[in-house]
């Protein structure tokens, strides 16, 4: 072969590389990097789903992050329907060998405040989808040890190698570090979708919900973790304008079992709103490809305990530059509209 030849040959090579990589919203991902290990922390309403949905295709595909534990907490609905849920969506993509822990019942300090149960009574918008296959027994689900003890087992057995992405209240993570302080030192890091960064609230005027459900978590884990903390606030979501039209026309069409169902659930949970805001996603998203960030900024953050209107405020120090969190503030919209629809093909 002449030389002439030989570069027409790598020059059709290289466009087949470049299409390929454009045709695909994860090939600039991380997927070359050492494999994370993920302890996934959740109260599992519909958000929780997809946040799933999109880690486990990721598991599946690019084989760089494994998910060795789901911890139930009560936020959204009670741990026992987190279990529900959580192996509902597993079924959905074959994967129910990843085992359920049952974590924290309540708060620190439970509030007689309650916020409205977005998703229903069990999470998800009360939307029945057991199958007669299925376990009858809640317990069934649940492995033997609790959430607290899988945690500690986890870190401690894989020191700076567990990543922990919670996206509930915080109750679960904040029991393991009292109970095991060790652990402070030997987590990886911890992506967490709560609070806020400009004072909105959707559980109290000045508080999001699941910083309001236990402020004291909140706190411990701000003030006491040495671990790389990243943060997706309330206010996030406001840098994407996903319409409920793409939401159940362009992703809602996908044949996915787990699609389907979660267009039931959504078709009521959205009914009064004006566009689609999958929190829990968003801070997957931007777990998974950090491209996904469009801006986002270090601050020194502690948590409001006392506050009659803010109690769980996430609260800055801005003339600090003793940093402790990382704050996703905007994402692209356009790539996470493209890693939602990878996330819910098959």
């Amino acid at each position: 072969m002449d030389i002439k030849s030989l570069t027409c040959c790598f020059s059709c090579l290289f466009s087949i590389l470049i299409i390929a990589i454009m045709c695909n919203p994860t090939a600039s991902s991380n997927s070359e990097t050492k494999k994370k290990y993920i302890i996934f922390d959740t109260d599992m309403g519909s958000d929780d789903a997809w946040a799933l949905q999109m880690i486990l295709k990721a598991e599946k595909e690019q084989q760089n992050v494994k998910v060795l534990a789901i911890t139930a907490v009560s936020g959204n609905t009670s741990p026992e329907n987190v279990a529900k849920n959580s192996y509902r969506i597993l079924d959905g993509v074959g994967r129910t060998d990843i085992p359920i822990y049952k974590g924290a019942i309540e708060a620190f300090i439970p509030s007689d405040l309650q916020s409205a149960q977005f998703y229903g009574v069990n999470g998800f918008s009360d939307v029945e989808f057991w199958k007669p296959s299925y376990p009858h027994d809640v317990n069934e689900i649940f492995q033997q040890k609790s959430a607290v003890e899988i945690i500690r087992e986890l870190v401690m057995t894989n020191p700076h190698e567990i990543s922990i992405i919670s996206i509930g209240p915080l109750t679960n993570v904040a029991l393991a570090i009292k109970a095991y302080p060790e652990i402070k030192e030997n987590i990886k890091e911890i992506y967490i979708m709560g609070g806020n960064y400009q004072g909105k609230g959707n559980a109290l005027r000045g508080s999001e919900y699941n910083f309001f459900k236990d402020p004291e978590a909140a706190y411990i884990l701000l003030n006491s973790l040495n671990c790389p903390i990243t943060i997706l606030p309330i206010e996030s979501p406001e840098s994407v304008n996903i319409t409920l039209e793409w939401r159940f026309n362009v992703l809602g069409k996908v044949d996915n079992e787990n699609v389907q169902l979660l267009n039931k659930v959504e078709q009521i949970a959205f009914r009064n709103s004006e566009r689609f805001e999958p929190f829990d996603a968003l801070l997957v998203a931007s777990f998974l490809f950090p491209e996904c960030i469009r801006q986002q900024n270090r601050y020194n953050a502690t948590i409001e305990l006392q506050g009659i209107h803010t109690r769980g405020q996430m609260v800055f120090d801005r003339s600090s530059s003793d940093y402790n969190v990382n704050v996703v503030e905007m994402v692209h919209e356009d790539k996470f509209k493209e890693i939602l629809l990878w996330a819910a093909k098959p």
